[in-house]
């Protein structure tokens, strides 16, 4: 008989004979240990696995989205044709943009918003055609006086051909304006 096999026998030997308590607290201890082993040894090693995984997985949702946005895109030139950047601005546009960043400054009014409400729409009728309309909003907020100068300085701006709307209410405060106005201004069909 070999020596293990001896060792087994005696350890066996030694379990049976110990109490119902004794033989729980033994495997009790014995998970506690392969618990102990596990989470200090093979629970990294699985959550490392799982993390890469996860990548892995993260990589190939992304080449899956490029390739369906690159089918998208193909189906779309062969509809529509081949994309072209837009253009530079409008000079009109440009100028437009200018004349308010000047009017502003010139107010010290910094915190305003500028946007070009729509590209540029073409106008009906025969007196016009060829001609079209930049549209854009400006929002801004100042005192009663300081608004008041503002819309007169946009309004004799040879940049602007129109205040098309206007919408003034009280500010933050009950000395400033809050005001938003439409303006306009005109170019030639085919600029932009």
């Amino acid at each position: 008989m070999s020596e293990r096999q001896g060792f087994a026998d005696r350890v066996q030997a030694e379990f049976g004979a110990m109490t119902r308590g004794g033989r729980i607290i033994i495997i009790l201890g014995g998970g506690l240990l392969l618990l102990i082993i596990w989470s200090e040894l093979l629970a990294p090693i699985a959550s490392g696995w799982s993390e890469a995984a996860d990548s892995i997985a993260a990589q190939v949702d992304r080449v899956d989205r490029a390739e369906s946005a690159a089918t998208s895109q193909r189906s779309n030139v062969i509809a529509f044709g081949p994309l072209t950047p837009p253009s530079q601005r409008a000079p009109e546009s440009q100028a437009m943009l200018e004349a308010v960043n000047t009017i502003m400054a010139e107010y010290d009014i910094r915190d305003y918003e500028f946007n070009e409400a729509s590209s540029a729409v073409s106008v009906g009728g025969s007196a016009l055609r060829g001609i079209d309309r930049i549209k854009a909003t400006l929002e801004f907020e100042a005192e009663h006086e300081k608004a008041i100068e503002i819309l007169g300085a946009l309004e004799d701006s040879p940049a602007l051909e129109a205040i098309s709307n206007a919408r003034v209410q009280v500010g933050k405060s009950a000395r400033s304006l809050s005001v938003q106005v439409t303006i306009e201004a005109w170019i030639r069909g085919g600029r932009r």
